[in-house]
C-alpha cells in the first residue's frame, strides 16, 4: 500500500489496484464551514438531482463568505473527482462552471454533493486489466444534447483497460450543435485523441493494443465510418475536423462498435443519472459492488 498526493494506492489483492481518498474526504467535510446545513439534509443516493444543469438569472447570489466557501470546496472536490472518485461527475464539472458567480441554487447543489460524499466516504475505485496478451482500450463517449443555459451540449467519456475506468471526461462542449447526432460526433471526437495517446504510449512499452469506440447512436456510427458520404441535409454543414475518426478507422487505428443505450457507460459523466441506471453505471465505472 502506498500514499501519494492524498491518494491511497492498494495492491494487496492480486490482479487489482484499489484507489481511495477517505482521509481527504474527511478533510473536505471538516473544513466546510457550513456543515450544519449539510447535516440537516435527508440522505441522498446520488450526488445531484435531475435538474443539475438548470440555472436561473433571477436567483439570489451568495454573500462573500459563502461564495469563498463554495469556490474552495468545489476546487477540493475537483481534485478528488479527477482521481479515485469519477462517480462525482458530472456534478463537480458543472459546479466548476458556477464558481465565478454562484447563486442559492448552486449552493443547494453543493450541499447535496457533500451529503452524498458523507455517505460514500469509503467508496473505492478498483482497476483490473483484461487478461491476455492484447490490451483493449474501451472508449465510451456520450453526449447530453443542449442541456446548458446557452444550449451547448455536455460530453461524457469513460475509458477502460478492463474493469473500472482509468479515466473519465465530463465537460461542456465548446460549440453549439444542431442535433443529438452532431453532439455525439463532437463528443466522440473529444474522446478519441486521449485514447490514441494511450495506444501509442502502451505500444511504446511493447504491448499489442486495440482501441474500440462504443456508440449508442447509429447515425453517428454511419458518419464516423463513412465520413461525408453519409452526410445528409442535416449534417452537410459539419466541420471536416469532426471526420477525424473516419480517417482513424481507415488507418485501422481504432474501430467503432454499437453499444445499447442502457449499457452506455458514457451516460454517467454526461448527465445526472438517477435510480437503477445510476447504480448500474456507478458500479461499472468504480468496479465496485456498492
Amino acid at each position: 500500500m502506498f500514499d501519494f498526493l492524498a491518494i491511497t494506492i492498494d495492491y494487496t489483492e492480486k490482479g487489482k489496484v484499489k484507489l481511495y481518498m477517505k482521509e481527504y474526504i474527511d478533510k473536505i467535510l471538516s473544513e466546510f464551514p457550513y456543515m450544519e446545513e449539510v447535516k440537516q439534509l435527508k440522505p441522498v443516493s446520488t450526488p445531484a438531482a435531475e435538474h443539475l444543469f438548470v440555472t436561473s438569472t433571477k436567483a439570489e447570489k451568495l454573500d462573500r463568505k459563502k461564495k469563498e466557501a463554495f469556490h474552495t470546496t468545489v476546487a477540493q472536490t475537483l481534485f478528488l473527482t479527477k482521481r479515485p472518485r469519477p462517480d462525482l461527475q458530472p456534478t463537480v464539472p458543472f459546479l466548476c462552471t458556477r464558481v465565478k458567480d454562484p447563486d442559492i441554487h448552486d449552493w443547494k447543489k453543493l450541499l447535496r454533493l457533500l451529503k452524498y460524499l458523507q455517505r460514500t466516504r469509503n467508496k473505492e475505485l478498483v482497476l483490473e486489466a483484461t487478461p491476455g496478451d492484447k490490451i483493449i482500450i474501451s472508449v465510451y463517449p456520450d453526449s447530453a444534447f443542449a442541456v446548458h443555459q446557452d444550449m451547448k451540449s455536455h460530453t461524457g467519456v469513460s475509458y477502460a483497460l478492463g474493469k473500472g475506468s482509468v479515466n473519465t471526461i465530463s465537460a461542456k462542449q465548446k460549440l453549439n450543435t444542431k442535433s443529438s447526432t452532431e453532439a455525439e460526433l463532437v463528443g466522440a471526437d473529444d474522446a478519441v485523441t486521449p485514447a490514441l495517446w494511450m495506444k501509442l504510449f502502451l505500444e511504446a512499452q511493447g504491448y499489442e493494443v486495440e482501441v474500440i469506440v462504443y456508440q449508442d447512436n447509429t447515425s453517428t456510427i454511419q458518419l464516423e465510418n463513412n465520413g461525408k458520404e453519409s452526410s445528409g441535409k442535416r449534417t452537410r454543414h459539419l466541420n471536416i475536423r469532426y471526420f477525424f475518426i473516419t480517417d482513424c478507422i481507415k488507418k485501422k487505428l481504432l474501430r467503432v462498435e454499437y453499444c445499447p443505450t442502457d449499457d452506455m457507460i458514457g451516460d454517467f459523466p454526461s448527465k445526472p443519472l438517477q435510480g437503477r441506471k445510476f447504480k448500474k453505471h456507478c458500479r461499472l465505472i468504480m468496479n465496485s459492488t456498492e
